[in-house]
């Protein structure tokens, strides 16, 4: 059975970074753990019996461990605990490691500056990268932002070959294309463009 941990201690080499066989990123360091008790009777701090750790970090948590942690820097480290044996030429020995889930400062002690990092997919980046839309210049077909205008005559034709119009219909006494005004509008003394003067 798997035990997950909390562990609060010193970080006590810097850590090292290798690569396994399948190319993952692990990073390692060793860990100190000693608890601490204020002695009602002596009236100081008392230090109890240290305790070792062998902490492993995979992929991007390794690696923002190797940039982030120092040693000598008080952590906190998150994980899966497992007991080694081995035999040296002292005897039997004891190895406990710690697969770390989560790594960071301890602020009891101190302060921290975190900074996020942001691992885009290439989907994402393809999508954010998209410049906006430019208007297009006075040979294209017309902005994005505005459809091309297209007039409509107030006889019901339309200068548009798909017969759709982009603008509202042009008032009757109004020109289409000079804006003037046409027939009783446009005032005395002045003839309409379609309207031919009597003879």
């Amino acid at each position: 059975m798997t035990e997950q941990i909390t562990v609060r201690g010193y970080v006590a080499t810097d850590p090292e970074s290798r690569n396994l066989p399948d190319g993952t990123v692990v990073v390692t360091f060793r860990l100190a753990s000693t608890p601490r008790w204020f002695d009602q009777q002596a009236g100081s701090w008392r230090d109890g019996h240290t305790n070792w750790f062998s902490v492993q970090a995979f992929r991007s948590l390794g690696l923002n461990a190797l940039a982030s942690v120092k040693k000598g820097q008080p952590v906190l480290v998150v994980g899966k605990l497992k007991v080694r044996f081995w035999e040296g030429e002292h005897g039997r020995n004891t190895a406990v490691d710690v697969d770390a889930v989560s790594i960071g400062h301890d602020l009891a002690l101190g302060t921290a500056c975190f900074q996020r990092t942001v691992s885009s997919s290439p989907a994402a980046d393809q999508a954010g990268d998209q410049p906006a839309a430019q208007p297009e210049d006075a040979a294209g077909t017309g902005s994005p932002d505005r459809p091309t205008a297209t007039r409509t005559d107030p006889l019901g034709e339309s200068d548009d070959p798909s017969g759709e119009s982009g603008d509202p219909a042009v008032p009757e006494d109004v020109d289409p294309e000079t804006g003037e005004l046409l027939g009783s509008a446009a005032g005395p003394g002045r003839r309409s463009r379609r309207q031919p003067a009597a003879t």
